[in-house]
């Protein structure tokens, strides 16, 4: 079989969600460890997917946002208190610092990012003075090893996340329009884009074909999957009347 989809940031952050949360690292995490759940708003999606928090404002699980075309932080007060922390999957109370200092080797960290490249480099933007959630946890994470998994979708594909991180960096810029800020450049992340929730969800291959759109299209990207989807497919119900090989699962006109 082979599809061709186009979605739309909140239809890939979607994805992504239903994704992360069948990932082995999760699984077991969820049995023997901790689940760091930090801000974001696939972040928020994950939440939703993970603990069945439908209430949950993905626009509010965050402190900073990319909205009315500028880079701002989130008032305190309507902000979805972040990170949910579980603990052989129930909620825990902990402290971040609290979580990680009772160190298990398969606890997870998740957190969502701001641009991902062609070599899976990630590029987290924090305007916080102290680095903000990933200066606190990505040193102990890499120190001692912790799997950390960064949910993005391809909306945020960029040539080099190393080249955009050595440009940023909040007093050395004279004019932002929104918050000045700096950018951590990750390159031993787990990485879950459209394309690797493709492949845990239904174990199909998957290739980043184009990007952008109007209206209700912007920022999507279309996505171009092959595989014996009937076969391998355990998350993504499937039709049991599935039409033939030029069926169009959104046909126009």
């Amino acid at each position: 079989m082979k599809a061709a989809f186009t979605l739309i940031p909140a239809e890939s952050r979607r994805l992504i969600a239903k994704a992360v949360v069948q990932m082995e690292e999760i699984k077991i995490a969820k049995q023997k460890a901790y689940i760091i759940l930090n801000g974001g708003t696939t972040n928020g999606y994950i939440a939703q997917e993970l603990l069945g928090m439908r209430e949950l404002e993905p626009q509010k699980f965050t402190a900073g946002t990319n909205t009315h075309r500028l880079l701002c932080v989130t008032d305190a007060d309507k902000r979805t208190p972040f990170p949910i922390i579980l603990y052989r999957g129930e909620r825990s109370s902990k402290t971040l610092p609290e979580a990680l200092e009772d160190f298990h080797i398969e606890t997870v960290l998740v957190k969502g990012a701001n641009a991902i490249d062609p070599e899976g480099n990630v590029g987290v933007i924090t305007s916080g003075f102290d680095g903000g959630t990933i200066g606190a946890t990505y040193g102990t994470a890499t120190s001692q090893g912790l799997k950390y998994i960064f949910a993005v979708g391809l909306e945020k594909l960029v040539v080099s996340v190393k080249e955009a991180s050595a440009w940023a960096g909040a007093k050395t810029m004279d004019y932002t329009m929104g918050a000045d800020f700096g950018m951590f450049c990750i390159p031993n992340g787990i990485v879950v884009t459209e394309i690797e929730a493709l492949k845990i969800l239904a174990d199909v291959e998957a290739k980043h074909i184009a990007s952008g759109g109007v209206g209700e299209s912007a920022g999507a990207v279309v996505v171009v999957m092959k595989g014996d989807l009937k076969a391998h497919a355990k998350n993504v119900p499937i039709p049991a009347n599935m039409p033939g090989p030029n069926w169009r699962i959104f046909p126009h006109g």
